[in-house]
């Protein structure tokens, strides 16, 4: 595993979280390049249901949008795996996690995409598009605690493929 780039709508706005957050991402840096992407999400009117179910396919074009810029072609011209968090995911425990990282470093571009959505969740368009759908259980959760959960977790698994003694299990 060469880079992981992380797109999010919405910036961490909690001290503690943010500090948290920044913490797995410096960590990160031991094992891959790690970038993450913060875009404006969409405004979210609080009646029109109408208008609420348009959001995710707005933002899902954003992310189409993005990702069809040179700057996501990997270096050997591979497009880089793209992984959405979803509710209808499958949920990873850390050693399959490994397992799946470790995979695309060997095949493919060695570089992964992952996107957290917006609040209304990720549009069909760009769930269709993607090689991988993860959840992180069957809670809702903010996209601040999303991306605190999803960054430690890659550490985790990655820290595990390296040998370092922080995953403890069973």
């Amino acid at each position: 595993m060469r880079k992981i780039t992380l797109l999010c709508f919405g910036k961490l706005k909690t001290p503690g979280l943010s500090l948290a957050v920044a913490e797995f991402e410096k960590r990160l840096g031991r094992y891959v390049e790690f970038q993450a992407i913060e875009l404006k999400p969409a405004p979210v009117p609080e009646k029109s249901e109408t208008l609420r179910s348009s959001i995710p396919e707005k933002e899902a074009g954003i992310l189409l949008e993005l990702l069809e810029s040179p700057g996501f072609k990997s270096k050997a011209g591979k497009t880089p795996e793209l992984w959405c968090l979803d509710e209808t995911g499958k949920a990873l425990p850390t050693r399959e996690w490994s397992k799946s990282l470790e995979d695309l470093g060997t095949r493919g571009s060695g570089e992964l995409v992952l996107m957290i959505g917006g609040s209304l969740g990720l549009g069909d368009a760009i769930l269709k598009r993607a090689h991988r759908k993860v959840s992180l259980g069957p809670q809702t959760l903010s996209h601040e605690l999303a991306r605190l959960i999803l960054t430690e977790q890659l550490y985790r698994a990655l820290s595990y493929l390296s040998g370092h003694p922080y995953h403890n299990e069973g």
